[in-house]
């Protein structure tokens, strides 16, 4: 009987998409760069969210997201973090109604998306350590986080379904490119690419966290 496994995009790895790994995640850029640089945090093992993780891999996770941001705000400025904990459409495949391997995006930007969603009627929940989405996973269920580059992090209960790839196209709207919210028409394989050549010889000075 087929398994979640075989029908989702991020159990499998796309070597020219990657530039770093830890024993049990993989940092890759991310098709439809909005910015370069714009990459994804992502689980080798199939868990549902970032939440959802088991505590022995939390350190690791957190050391990674933070070696991250200082590596991608090194080489392009202020950076944000996002995620759809199991909320929202994101790259689905047949048989699948939502995305169920956990990803955090890294975008280097500087746009704060706490006011977006809040005049969507979407309550922040200010998180006073890195640790707390773990926690607060479990009292919140289905949820979205961001992070702003100050690394003041929200979470926001999620009850009711919302668009696909929401969090992409708040991000697409805020730098005035709404457009770069598709990145099946808009993948930018150039910008990838030119990221790719700038992050490995970067991160290979650190091999893990």
């Amino acid at each position: 009987m087929p398994s979640i496994t075989d029908f989702c995009t991020f159990c499998g790895q796309n070597e020219m998409e990657i530039y770093h790994r830890t024993e049990n995640f993989t940092v890759w850029l991310a098709l439809g760069q909005i910015t370069e640089g714009y990459s994804l945090i992502i689980p080798n093992d199939h868990y549902n969210c970032i939440g959802s993780l088991p505590t022995e891999l939390q350190k690791e996770y957190i050391d990674l997201k933070q070696l991250v941001r200082e590596k991608l705000t090194d080489t392009y400025g202020q950076i944000i973090f996002y995620e759809h904990g199991r909320a929202g459409y994101c790259n689905v495949q047949p048989g699948e109604q939502l995305c169920y391997h956990g990803h955090t995006h890294a975008v280097p930007l500087n746009i704060n998306l706490v006011n977006s969603m809040a005049t969507e009627g979407l309550y922040p929940i200010k998180l006073n350590s890195p640790t707390d989405i773990f926690s607060k996973y479990y009292e919140l269920g289905h949820y979205l986080y961001f992070e702003n580059t100050e690394s003041e992090a929200y979470m926001f209960q999620i009850n009711q379904p919302i668009p696909r790839q929401y969090l992409r196209k708040l991000t697409a709207e805020a730098i005035d490119r709404p457009e770069l919210a598709d990145w099946n028409k808009y993948p930018e394989y150039d910008t990838l690419n030119a990221a790719r050549a700038k992050l490995i010889p970067l991160f290979s000075e650190k091999k893990d966290v």
